[in-house]
């Protein structure tokens, strides 16, 4: 609901600036306009807009399984 919850960010190990990156990637201007961004069980982090119009999906870099299911 547009508010970073920095204790969350710090226990997924997720950076601000990873978040915001995510965000923007989403095509979301500000993180005011988030109503929820999760980091999935994939490595993938989903954004929801303020909207609920737009779901995305985008994979963090280096932090997700290979399609082989090794890490």
């Amino acid at each position: 609901k547009g508010e970073l919850l920095r204790e969350g960010l710090r226990k997924a190990g997720i950076t601000e600036d990873e978040l915001l990156e995510a965000v923007r990637e989403h095509g979301v201007a500000s993180i005011r306009e988030v109503d929820l961004a999760v980091l999935e069980v994939d490595g993938n982090i989903s954004v929801l807009s303020a909207d609920y119009r737009t779901r995305t999906v985008r994979r963090r870099r280096g932090r997700g399984r290979k399609k082989d299911g090794s890490n």
